[in-house]
């Protein structure tokens, strides 16, 4: 073989592995490419940018510290938030709630506690609901009985011991009878407080004297608030009336425009319906005990010398509710007998009157017919 020959094939085997190579470079080069540009996005873990341990431990130290701290700030920052927003959501929602049932479950526990005898409560209420009926009979008397109108505040609770000495002091057999209004004492509400005005007090009043066929014609007595119904009767139905009894009565003339104690009445009917409310969440119901043991003085001696049903009942949702309705219709009582007077003037025609006040009721007086020493007995 010649020497052109040789040279022509060495030639062609280095052209080969040329192409060869190429083509392995050009196989490669992809993975190569790819594995440059990884190490240039992975240059964070380069020796030289990678710090020690040591300032690893206190970096991630120094973070924790400053989110810890932001945390607590923030907390501070918003924990008088928090619980003020708990403490509105406890009065506006949760004591409210507990309160309302606690005091249903109070007042009826009281009722049935001190449930008068049976025989008392009658079925002569609007929508014949239950009241309280204190009638004491005698048969054998021959005077004319007495009705007691009692006034604002007092139920039969208070009112039925000092009936009973009464009849007790007298000489002779009386016949008496009184009763508590829809929501005093033992009588139950009304449906609708709306109801209750003047008229309907009146109503209830011949109501109880017809149904408890009652001797005629009797003295009617009536006692501060009582007086006004009364003598709204009297003027109605002269001939039922042998005689007229006032102690300490409410004067008509505080109802007039300008009135100072008017005025005091209005008050006390706004503060009885704040009151009405807050009964109504039960939150006078506990004030009853320490009323009752560790008060001193005029109002320590109601609550210790009172009827346990009466102080029991005294301060509940019904009982200020009722207190509310009557002072709102109590001026209206006035008007009817303007009118009554005014439609018929021989109604008041010569009926026997006895008026007993003291003569600064204010002072000697406070509690609307009794002092201090009085309560004692």
């Amino acid at each position: 073989m010649s020497s052109s020959e040789n040279d022509e094939i060495s030639s062609k085997r280095n052209n080969n592995s040329d192409l060869n190579r190429l083509e392995k470079q050009s196989v490669n080069s992809p993975d190569e490419i790819h594995k440059e540009i990884y190490k240039k996005l992975k240059w964070y873990e380069n020796p030289v940018l990678q710090t020690s341990n040591s300032n690893q431990a206190k970096t991630t130290t120094y973070s924790s510290f400053y989110s810890s701290s932001c945390t607590g700030l923030l907390i501070v920052a918003f924990l008088p938030i928090n619980l003020i927003a708990f403490i509105f959501f406890l009065l506006l929602w949760i004591l409210p709630g507990f309160g309302w049932f606690y005091e249903r479950y109070g007042e009826v526990r009281d009722r049935k506690k001190y449930y008068p005898p049976i025989d008392e409560m009658k079925p002569w209420g609007p929508d014949n609901k239950l009241i309280h009926v204190v009638h004491l009979r005698a048969p054998e008397s021959k005077l004319p009985p007495i009705v007691y109108v009692s006034g604002m505040g007092l139920s039969m609770y208070f009112v039925k011991p000092l009936l009973l000495k009464f009849v007790e002091y007298m000489g002779e057999p009386v016949e008496i009878i009184s009763f508590d209004p829809p929501a005093y004492g033992a009588s139950e509400p009304p449906n609708d407080w709306d109801t209750e005005n003047a008229e309907s007090q009146r109503l209830l009043l011949r109501q109880v004297i017809t149904k408890s066929t009652l001797r005629k014609p009797f003295i009617l007595l009536g006692a501060s608030a009582g007086g006004l119904l009364a003598h709204l009767y009297c003027l109605t139905y002269p001939e039922d009336v042998a005689g007229i009894i006032l102690t300490d009565p409410t004067p008509s003339t505080i109802f007039e425009q300008g009135s100072p104690i008017g005025k005091v009445l209005n008050r006390a009917c706004i503060q009885c319906g704040i009151m009405a409310r807050v009964a109504s969440w039960g939150l006078p119901r506990p004030l009853l005990f320490f009323l009752h043991h560790f008060s001193t003085g005029d109002v320590g001696d109601i609550f210790r010398c009172s009827h346990p049903g009466y102080t029991a009942l005294l301060m509940t949702h019904t009982m200020l509710q009722k207190l509310v309705s009557q002072l709102r219709y109590l001026h209206t009582i006035r008007d009817c007998i303007s009118k009554q007077l005014h439609d018929d003037a021989t109604s008041h025609r010569n009926i026997p009157l006895l008026v007993l006040s003291a003569l600064n009721w204010t002072k000697k007086r406070p509690y609307g017919g009794f002092t201090r020493e009085e309560m004692r007995q």
